[in-house]
């Protein structure tokens, strides 16, 4: 099928910025502008907040619809269902891009009136491993099966699908994240955060930013640090992200009794245009998430660390959930297992005592996103895997 046979695309998502919706907003925009820019048409279907409204995108060349709805959580089905309909009236043939599983689900029932539209799902990680319920899981598979291609953002990801499907016949993909490299790029002048954190040119800085819960392994940093200052007692962690109040007590309870107070700096909300100044004041960014069996939290990839390499700040993750995919051991950054300390704290120092390493694992990063993770390449690679499985499904 030639490009210009797919006329109208619809994404999907729950998040759109200016508002905070993590990797999930980020792969929304990444992508509608890429296809913009690919003279596709294109639409983007948002969850309405506060914080977004339609005249913020006038000037771009994709359209924005705000799906209103109250208690979108529980009546996500049937909002999206509806405005779902109303688009597909108009422009029935169409590919629809769901940012997530739930968001596609609705397609189930609308392909029975518009057989000519074709449902795409991306899966990033905790929608999927979340699933716990006979009842969730039917009605994932169910969904997985009316997609014409699912695209899993890590190995991992793509792995907790095919897990969950009662067969393996379903098009499922692997194709990663990706970070805009125009707007995100190493700066020099971060004079202002710096001031307002408190740090100066002689401190260390290890940064975590992400939101402050259990998942995300800000307490095996915290555990790390007593080690890293014996050498440098200057270092200083600062946590930039918004925090859920049980944990931020865990820690708050951490510094004190490992007498860390005056290492660790939380910041919480970082706007978009202050993201660049944080990565780049930093000496390495760290987020060792781990995986909770339980709830069936994981990490799905881990765009932070791109956005991280991509301002020549090197990164540590660990091996959990889809980070192997995000971090190439040894050359953008390294990885180590998650809830370890003591081999955090060598890493760090191994960074912290040779500039040179430091400074060829910074270009290396940025070298590897401009090769293979930019959101005009990935998206590319999403149109030749729709297409392909568009003419698998006319054979």
């Amino acid at each position: 099928m030639k490009k210009n046979q797919l006329k109208n695309i619809a994404i999907l998502t729950d998040n759109f910025p200016p508002c905070s919706g993590g990797g999930i907003a980020e792969w929304a925009l990444g992508v509608a502008e890429s296809l913009v820019a690919m003279d596709y048409k294109v639409n983007v279907l948002s969850r309405w907040r506060k914080q977004v409204s339609t005249s913020d995108h006038d000037q771009k060349d994709y359209e924005l619809t705000c799906m209103y709805g109250r208690d979108w959580n529980t009546y996500r089905y049937w909002y999206v269902l509806y405005y779902l309909w109303k688009f597909l009236k108009k422009n029935p043939r169409c590919i629809v891009i769901a940012t997530t599983w739930e968001l596609g689900s609705p397609m189930v029932f609308l392909r029975r009136f518009f057989p000519q539209a074709n449902l795409v799902i991306i899966a990033h990680g905790r929608e999927v491993t979340k699933l716990k319920s006979a009842k969730e899981l039917r009605t994932f598979e169910k969904t997985i099966r009316h997609a014409v291609l699912t695209i899993a953002v890590s190995r991992f990801t793509k792995e907790e699908i095919l897990n969950r499907l009662s067969t393996n016949n379903s098009s499922v993909e692997f194709l990663p994240n990706a970070v805009n490299i125009d707007r995100f790029y190493p700066v020099e002048d971060f004079r202002t955060i710096q001031n307002k954190l408190g740090v100066n040119k002689r401190n260390k800085v290890i940064l975590t930013l992400a939101r402050v819960i259990e998942r995300k392994g800000h307490d095996t940093v915290i555990k790390a640090l007593p080690d890293i200052i014996k050498q440098y007692p200057e270092t200083v962690y600062v946590i930039a992200g918004p925090w859920k109040e049980p944990f931020y007590q865990k820690l708050q309870t951490l510094i004190d009794d490992l007498d860390l107070r005056e290492h660790v700096v939380f910041s919480s909300f970082v706007s978009d245009e202050d993201l660049t100044k944080y990565y780049s004041m930093s000496d390495v960014y760290v987020m060792v998430s781990r995986e909770l069996e339980k709830s069936g939290d994981s990490e799905g990839f881990g765009i932070t660390f791109l956005e991280a390499n991509a301002c020549h700040c090197p990164v540590i993750g660990s091996y959990s959930g889809g980070i192997p995919d995000a971090i190439e051991d040894g050359v953008s950054g390294y990885l180590i297992e998650p809830d370890d300390p003591k081999a955090l704290s060598q890493k760090i120092l191994l960074l912290f005592n040779d500039q040179k390493l430091r400074d060829e694992m910074a270009m290396q990063g940025r070298k590897r996103v401009e090769e293979n993770y930019t959101w005009q390449k990935i998206t590319l690679k999403l149109i030749n895997h729709i297409e392909n499985s568009l003419q698998q499904v006319s054979h």
